[in-house]
């Protein structure tokens, strides 16, 4: 092999490497996986009467515990988007690691909307797992919901 095909296959699987999840997302039934559409360390799924399923994974740094993060996320939420934490449970992904859901809801136009944010925590990565939409389509979906969370697999 060149050097020229060794340092093209090298950049290669760099950038494969790069897009790679640290996770394996769970897309419920029901609902259409629109990865394609984001790059990283980002998944999106929907539903057609608009339900929206997202996973995103951020380097754990600084290097927190579940429950640092569960307050960052809770004091960002209220604080500088405007959300009411209406509820916080524990939760469980498919390896059994545990982490918190929090409910959190706003008006938009007079409609109630919720927001529920699954955190999980490892050494390298903080997993936000999001389900948003208006209270209706939210409470019609929770067992979806529910089964994307422990159905979620962190590498």
């Amino acid at each position: 092999m060149s050097k020229r095909t060794i340092l093209l296959a090298s950049a290669l699987l760099l950038a494969a490497l790069a897009g790679c999840r640290p996770f394996k997302p769970a897309t419920p039934a029901g609902f259409v996986d629109l990865s394609e559409k984001y790059e990283g360390h980002e998944y999106r799924a929907t539903t057609a009467d608009g339900m929206v399923l997202g996973v995103r994974a951020f380097e754990n740094k600084p290097k927190g515990e579940l429950a640092f993060w569960v307050k960052v996320i809770e004091n960002r939420m209220r604080d500088t988007s405007g959300y009411a934490m209406l509820d916080a449970r524990e939760a469980k992904d498919r390896g059994g690691n545990v982490g918190k859901t929090l409910r959190f809801g706003h008006d938009e136009s007079g409609v109630p909307h919720l927001y529920d944010l699954t955190v999980f925590v490892n050494d390298d990565h903080v997993f936000l797992l999001e389900a948003g939409g208006t209270k209706d389509l939210v409470e019609k979906h929770e067992e979806q919901i529910a089964w994307s969370i422990t159905n979620f697999l962190p590498d």
